[in-house]
């Protein structure tokens, strides 16, 4: 029994003295090392996390809008109300040419004559809604919805020829999609394809962040789609996360 208890205190000692050899000369102990993670991953105090701030299995969710449309009452009485977001339309030219060729919703016809809602000219004023969602392995989707302004007479007419293809409103697109890093790392960009059911699949949608990451709670964005044939800022604003 002696010679167990001369054993363990030998046992403990050296531990002690290790222990104590870990500590710098300025008295600081060395940080505990986390769990091994995987590659491209790193131990944020929790859980193992990549590079971007997402942990493995989730994802996280942005979204931004100019305006949107809800029913408010007062009393007895109904109006319709609007809520504005951060979301800007800066090229007018180059969103009628999103609405038509990437989401197919108006100015479907190459020939004839079109009125009403049928024309992108009177989506302007209607509502235009972003969201993306990006998972741990980096994977975009992308989302874009539109509505026309809210009004008591609406109507849509046209006659003629058409060519839109296939109308997608929301327009959901999740293949195919890219993130990339951009401005020397402190920003990025997501780009996708629009669908080949219609004019979009031939043209390059673009989300640019200039400044931000994913483990930002909101950051500024400029949204670019071919415009004649040259990609144009159609609108600008600040996403925030879901």
């Amino acid at each position: 029994m002696k010679k167990l208890l001369t054993s363990f205190l030998a046992i403990y000692t050296a531990v002690l003295v290790a222990g104590c050899g870990g500590n710098d000369s300025s008295g600081g102990v060395i940080a505990p090392v986390g769990p091994q993670c995987g590659v491209g991953q790193v131990w944020n105090g929790y859980v193992c996390m990549n590079t971007s701030g997402i942990a493995p299995g989730t994802t996280v969710r942005y979204y931004d809008y100019n305006r949107y449309f809800y029913q408010g009452y007062s009393g007895y009485s109904s109006s319709i109300q609007t809520q504005n977001g951060d979301l800007t339309i800066v090229n007018s030219g180059a969103f009628q040419e999103f609405l038509k060729q990437a989401m197919g919703v108006c100015d479907r016809n190459i020939w004839g004559i079109e009125y009403g809602l049928a024309k992108c000219s009177n989506w302007e004023s209607g509502s235009f809604q972003i969201e993306i969602t990006v998972d741990s392995s980096l994977k975009p989707t992308v989302s874009f919805t539109a509505y026309p302004a809210i009004k008591w007479y609406q109507y849509s007419l046209s006659f003629g020829i058409s060519g839109g293809g296939m109308a997608f409103n929301p327009l959901y697109l999740n293949q195919n999609n890219t993130f990339n890093l951009i401005n020397q790392s402190k920003g990025f960009e997501i780009r996708a394809q629009g669908s080949y059911m219609n004019g979009g699949g031939l043209k390059l949608i673009q989300i640019q962040v200039l400044q931000g990451t994913l483990n930002d709670g909101y950051f500024t964005y400029d949204l670019y789609f071919p415009y004649n044939n040259v990609a144009t800022k159609i609108a600008t604003g600040r996403f925030k996360r879901r």
